[in-house]
């Protein structure tokens, strides 16, 4: 079986295999440490899947590889010993090229063919033109859980088929899918395949005035500049993708402020009923981050994806957490489900996130499928933040300091006093496509009634 180069994220489209951890020959076990790669997000170790004998290697360490590249071929415990004759271990000598006479209809004619060797299908699409797609039975190898599979069939709604390849490509370029569609509508072409990608990109540019401007074009004096930190992985791919989202999305921003006496009052309540286990904490964060996603159930355009002529609307919330690694850059690991966890086990999950991606622990499958992200800053002592959306969604929030400040405190009967409160700004980014600034300051606004009048004690006990 070939050991392929697996997708480690949704916006990864190859890696560094940077170490092998077995040589050609050797037997590899089940769950043993193959190789490790390191892509833009992380450094992973990737264990056997099957166990078996590694027949040959045919990526070197160091080498950077895309996706579904055939990086070694093992051969299985349960396959039989005739595989070893399809695999390229030594060159194949003239002895090994039999004769076959063709007797069907009485010919003599000789015909030299390897026995062994499977017929070769070239795929040609009704153009003529040669796809560069992978066959159909590679296609699982290049599938890429995106977001987007959440939202929208494509292929069956539009009339048009995306190949995996193609849609990996789209999802990578942060490509809208209803432009491809559009542009390839009178050409009488159906099938979207790598080959119809590349030219919708090379197309005409638009009008200069919807083009970002280019910074490489703004020179500085290099003499000012003396030291050269150069940008890691993360961070060149961070910079890729906020690159993208800023001049295509228009991104408007709303902030709400919050009293947090209520959760402080909760938060009192847990510490004192955990303050045998010292591994407890329970932080601010994870009140917002559950107030977020009961609010999401009234507004569920929120959580949503936008095609230009729809909302696609996702009935999950998968909760992406901004999280620094000690300035190295930005991971956006996602928890699965969150709608379906009470305050304590989404807070189990948040610690448990954070901890495995500064530790670099992470999953493959964390990356992948955010739905809504928040941008907690509240740790750097921040009043306000106004963060970037994180394609393909369409809204991000973000959570700053809370500190002590004097408030006005209501009161029908003694009249109005101050007082002496923890508040803190709680602000979202938004894509004004998906929906106005009236929908959006409702969502924080029914955040802010959350945090401040839900109850915890209720749901924690």
């Amino acid at each position: 079986m070939d050991i392929i180069m697996p997708q480690l994220g949704e916006t990864v489209a190859e890696g560094v295999l940077s170490k092998w951890h077995k040589k050609a020959g050797e037997s590899v076990a089940l769950g043993e440490v193959l190789f490790e790669i390191e892509t833009d997000k992380t450094s992973m170790e990737i264990e056997a899947t099957n166990e078996g004998k590694l027949l040959k290697i045919t990526v070197n360490e160091g080498e950077t590889v895309a996706v579904g590249t055939v990086l070694a071929v093992l051969l299985t415990d349960n396959e039989e010993d005739t595989v070893i004759k399809n695999i390229d271990v030594k060159k194949e000598t003239p002895d090994e090229v039999l004769e076959e006479k063709t007797q069907d209809t009485g010919s003599t004619e000789n015909t030299s063919v390897n026995k062994e060797a499977p017929p070769i299908q070239l795929n040609i699409q009704s153009d003529g033109v040669f796809s560069l797609d992978p066959p159909s039975w590679f296609e699982p190898f290049c599938e890429v859980l995106t977001p987007l599979e959440k939202y929208i069939k494509i292929d069956s709604e539009s009339g048009f088929r995306f190949t995996p390849l193609a849609k990996r490509l789209l999802s990578n370029n942060d490509i809208n899918i209803a432009e491809v569609i559009e542009y390839f509508k009178t050409t009488g072409i159906k099938k979207i395949a790598k080959i119809q990608v590349e030219e919708f990109q090379s197309r005409a540019p638009q009008e200069s005035k919807n083009q970002p401007i280019n910074q490489n074009t703004i020179k500085a004096d290099r003499s000012i500049y003396t030291e050269i930190d150069p940008l890691n992985r993360i961070r060149r791919t961070t910079a890729e993708r906020l690159s993208n989202s800023w001049p295509n999305i228009p991104q408007a921003f709303q902030a709400v402020e919050v009293i947090f006496s209520n959760v402080d009052h909760a938060r009192k309540y847990l510490k004192e009923k955990n303050k045998d286990n010292k591994d407890f904490k329970i932080s601010y964060l994870s009140f917002v981050a559950r107030s977020v996603c009961i609010a999401i159930k009234s507004f569920p355009r929120v959580n949503s994806y936008f095609d230009n002529k729809q909302l696609l609307l996702s009935e999950t919330i998968n909760l992406g957490i901004a999280i620094d690694l000690n300035y190295k850059g930005l991971l956006v690991p996602v928890i699965k489900d969150a709608q379906k966890m009470n305050i304590i086990e989404l807070n189990d999950s948040l610690n448990d996130l954070v901890n495995r991606a500064q530790s670099g622990n992470l999953k493959p499958e964390e990356y992948i499928g955010g739905t809504y992200t928040i941008s907690n800053n509240g740790s750097m002592g921040t009043y306000l933040t106004a963060p970037i959306i994180n394609p393909p969604q369409v809204a991000i929030l973000s959570f700053d300091g809370v500190n002590k400040k004097p408030v006005v405190v209501e009161d029908a009967v003694n009249g109005d006093s101050i007082a002496i409160r923890r508040s803190g700004i709680i602000g979202q980014s938004f894509d004004h496509r998906a929906f106005d600034g009236a929908y959006a300051a409702s969502f924080l606004k029914e955040v802010d009634n959350i945090i401040e009048n839900y109850d915890w004690l209720n749901e924690i006990n």
